[in-house]
C-alpha cells in the first residue's frame, strides 16, 4: 500500500503545466533526445564541444537519426528501446530527420 501512495504522490511532478502543442524552446546542458511519436524531443538541442549526445528510440518501428548534409552522421536504422550516440564535434548547427520519416526534422548546436 506504501508503494501506491508513494506513485500516486509522486504523479504531479510527471506533469508540467506546458501546452502541449507548439515548438519547444532549445535545450540547452542535456544530452539525450527521445524518439518518441515520431518526433525528435527536444526538436532543438545546444550542447558543448565533446559532449555525447544520445537519441533513444521510444517508437515501436525504426528511425535513423541523418544529419541534412547527408555526411556528418547518420545513425543507420535505430530499432525499438535501442540507442545512438554521437560525440559533438564541430562547433555549428546541425540539421537532421529521420531517413525512414522525412517529416521527422531537429537541430543540434554544438558550441565551443
Amino acid at each position: 500500500m506504501g508503494v501506491i501512495l508513494a506513485c500516486l504522490s509522486a504523479l504531479p511532478a510527471c506533469f508540467s503545466d506546458r501546452p502541449a502543442t507548439g515548438p519547444e524552446p532549445p535545450a540547452t546542458g542535456g544530452s539525450a533526445v527521445a524518439i518518441a511519436n515520431f518526433a525528435f524531443t527536444p526538436s532543438a538541442l545546444t550542447v558543448p564541444t565533446g559532449t555525447v549526445v544520445t537519441w533513444t528510440n521510444g517508437d515501436v518501428v525504426g528511425h535513423t537519426v541523418s544529419a541534412d548534409d547527408g555526411k556528418t552522421f547518420d545513425s543507420g536504422v535505430i530499432s525499438h528501446n535501442a540507442s545512438f550516440q554521437l560525440t559533438a564535434g564541430t562547433p555549428g548547427t546541425y540539421g537532421y530527420f529521420c531517413r525512414i520519416h522525412p517529416f521527422m526534422k531537429a537541430t543540434l548546436t554544438v558550441t565551443p
